[in-house]
C-alpha cells in the first residue's frame, strides 16, 4: 500500500507530515540525480550543459506556470461567485416563501423550503 491516501483537515503541514508524504519520490529524484553526478565525477564531460539554455527554459516555465496559475484563480473565482448567487437566490426563495405563505402554513412552509434545500 504505497500510495495512502488520508485527508488533511486543518490549515498547516508540520514538516514531519510533509516529509512522510513525499518520501517515496524524493527518494527517486535523488537517486535518479545520483547517476549523471557520479558518471561527471568519474569524467564523463560530454553531461555538462551550457547555464543559458537552462536559464531560457526556466523562464519559460515560469511564465507558463504564473499563467496556469493565473487561470486557475479564475476559475475558482468564478465558480465562488456563481455559488455566492445560489446561496443568495436560495435564502431570497426562503425569505419571499415565509411572507408569502406566513405563519398559518408553517409546516408547508418547512417541507417546501427542505424539498429546495434537498
Amino acid at each position: 500500500m504505497r500510495y495512502l491516501t488520508v485527508m488533511h483537515t486543518g490549515k498547516r503541514f508540520s514538516p514531519l507530515e510533509f516529509a512522510r508524504w513525499t518520501f517515496h519520490d524524493t527518494y527517486w529524484l535523488l537517486l535518479i540525480a545520483a547517476v549523471p553526478t557520479v558518471l561527471y565525477v568519474l569524467g564523463a564531460r560530454f553531461l555538462t550543459v551550457p547555464w543559458q539554455p537552462v536559464a531560457i527554459v526556466g523562464t519559460a516555465v515560469a511564465f507558463i506556470v504564473g499563467f496556469k496559475n493565473n487561470a486557475s484563480y479564475g476559475r475558482m473565482w468564478e465558480a465562488r461567485q456563481i455559488y455566492g448567487g445560489i446561496i443568495n437566490d436560495s435564502r431570497s426563495f426562503g425569505y419571499t416563501l415565509r411572507d408569502a405563505l406566513g405563519k398559518q402554513l408553517s409546516a408547508q412552509t418547512q417541507t417546501m423550503f427542505y424539498r429546495h434545500f434537498a
